[in-house]
């Protein structure tokens, strides 16, 4: 389910592409390809807990070549690795929120906005240390992507089984527009 977008992922490798260092990025050599990652977290046993990846396999198909697309399940320190090097990473997931269940997608740039996840307590994440933990620990480790952008979807049903809640499928086409329009903008900087 890696690598990059409309194609296969590498065979025997990781499904990642080499990539340049953050600071040969910040050159501004015109040269240097800009690495872009599209994460999406989640669990597709765990009904709307699957948001995050059902939202990037839709988006796949859409995405400018080049753009990795990843899949994982949550855990704090896959998600350093999976974004390590980016140039922008745009991590979609289902979260738990003090408002509404189903209200829709929420849009977090990090790396402009370091606050805006202070609001995160551990366990928002349906995958208990996650997305929030990744953020604090790569911010605290200096291993956070160049711009980090997170679409959150609020979840409604957490329970056992395949397939979204309604409500939170409806949210899907919107966050699906919202990372490919992030991933657009963010491949021509």
């Amino acid at each position: 389910m890696d690598g990059a977008a409309g194609a296969a992922p590498e065979a025997g490798g990781s499904g990642l592409s080499a990539a340049p260092t953050p600071a040969a990025a910040r050159s501004g050599a015109p040269s240097a390809p800009r690495r872009v990652v599209v994460i999406g977290v989640g669990n597709e046993m765990r009904r709307d807990d699957g948001a995050g990846i059902a939202v990037v396999e839709r988006a796949r198909p859409l995405l400018p070549p080049g753009v990795e697309v990843r899949t994982l399940g949550g855990e704090a320190t896959s998600l350093l690795d999976a974004w390590a090097g980016a140039d922008l990473a745009v991590v979609v997931d289902a979260v738990r929120w003090d408002r509404s269940p189903g209200s829709g997608v929420t849009r977090i740039e990090v790396t402009s906005a370091p606050d805006a996840v202070s609001g995160f307590e551990a366990g928002t994440s349906s995958h208990g240390l996650g997305v929030s933990e990744a953020v604090a620990l790569g911010r605290a480790l200096d291993r956070l992507p160049l711009r980090l952008v997170l679409l959150l979807i609020s979840l409604e049903e957490e329970g056992h089984g395949e397939g979204l809640s309604p409500a939170v499928d409806r949210h899907v086409d919107d966050a699906v527009a919202l990372l490919v329009v992030e991933v657009g903008a963010g491949s021509r900087w």
